[in-house]
């Protein structure tokens, strides 16, 4: 009998040390992601799609960065990241940079990692935020991209890698009005003003897109003439939208000015409808390598609508020959509630009945037949008996 409860009371006692390491293990990485002062250790982001999002994070200078504080009194922090591929195949990493000292910082350096698949390095950047200073309690974008199209990149890794104080700059440079225009291009036209008493030269103005996870997705920039004191400037910033675009920022600086970041709020989007990436694979969304003839073929795109009202849609799939012959035309319908039902998924079905060389485009048009978004980009595709 007493070896009975002997063998019991081990048994609990191990059991509670065991409860006991896991409670402080969890505690402690939920402390991690809470509390800034410490270091938190996270997996390099894929390049797929970008990585989600992260909190701010105080993360050590990798091999290249500068030398920096204990990580338990670092005040200037990596925030969320997004990376993706540009079209001229080189890696760009997007994000933002927060200072949470109750000063200005300046030369705010990023580092960022890029990587193959087996974690192996093949480039070490840095690079800076947009704005020469970063003021107490904000945050500023960074965008550095890899230097050659290395299709062997495929995640990465962001680092801070230094900064230094600063001095204040007066935020007196006011965007008085502004509207972005919303078709196959962004086209933001507005006026700037400076409201110092000095002339603003080497003014840049910055239009910083956000998808729904408020991540970085697009700086796009411009130059403005100096603007005097007291006098106003026009703008005008045009760049290729993105798919995952769902709000608009636009922040100014001079050599010796600044503004406050500004939402852009007044959207004419005269083609409201975002085609983002377009996939063919078979039913159950695996991809091809080749098609065969007679084979089932699933084209779906994403869409994401930019408007908060309701909005009717049918997507649409064309799939042509090399030579322009249209081969099939395919829809299917949907709507977009607004508010947060502004991201959906069509997918169309085709069957090729003879070999050859095909590509495929997709459009969004409203129950009416008038277009709502631009074409999607066209997938070449080889078909092979």
């Amino acid at each position: 009998m007493r070896t009975v409860i002997l063998a019991s009371l081990l048994i609990f006692i191990f059991f509670f040390a065991g409860f006991m390491w896991t409670y402080a293990e969890v505690t402690a990485q939920q402390s991690c992601l809470q509390t800034a002062s410490i270091h938190c250790a996270t997996a390099p982001a894929n390049i797929n799609g970008g990585n989600m999002q992260q909190p701010c994070l105080q993360t050590a200078p990798s091999s290249g960065g500068e030398t920096l504080p204990p990580s338990s009194t670092l005040t200037v922090i990596v925030c969320s990241s997004y990376s993706h591929k540009a079209a001229n195949g080189t890696t760009v990493v997007l994000g933002d940079v927060q200072n949470e000292n109750s000063f200005p910082v300046s030369n705010v350096k990023v580092g960022v990692t890029f990587e193959d698949p087996n974690n192996n390095v093949l480039e070490y950047k840095t690079g800076t935020t947009i704005l020469q200073v970063v003021e107490p309690n904000s945050m500023v974008p960074f965008s550095i991209s890899s230097t050659d199209a290395n299709p062997s990149i495929t995640q990465v890794a962001v680092d801070l890698a230094g900064f230094v104080p600063a001095s204040a700059k007066d935020q007196v440079l006011t965007i008085q009005s502004s509207s972005l225009q919303i078709s196959d291009n962004l086209i933001l036209a507005g006026i700037l003003k400076n409201g110092g008493t000095s002339t603003a030269a080497n003014t840049n103005l910055y239009l910083i897109t956000y998808d729904a996870f408020q991540r970085v997705v697009g700086i796009d920039t411009t130059t403005v003439p100096n603007i005097g004191a007291g006098n106003t400037a026009n703008f005008t910033i045009t760049s290729t939208p993105s798919s995952r675009a769902k709000t608009f920022q636009i922040i100014a600086e001079s050599d010796n000015y600044q503004s406050i970041p500004t939402n852009v709020t007044n959207i004419i989007a005269a083609l409201p409808v975002m085609v983002g990436s377009t996939k063919v694979t078979n039913p159950s969304g695996s991809p091809y390598s080749t098609i065969p003839v007679y084979a089932p073929v699933k084209i779906s795109s994403s869409l994401n609508y930019l408007l908060d009202s309701v909005q009717p849609y049918v997507y649409y799939v064309q799939v042509k020959k090399f030579g322009g012959e249209v081969e099939f035309i395919g829809n299917t319908t949907g709507v977009f509630l607004g508010g947060n039902d502004q991201d959906h998924t069509e997918s169309v079905s085709w069957t090729p009945d003879a070999a050859g060389s095909y590509y495929i485009e997709t459009y969004v048009w409203d129950s009416n037949g008038i277009p709502i978004s631009s074409s999607g980009t066209k997938i070449n595709i080889a078909l092979v008996k």
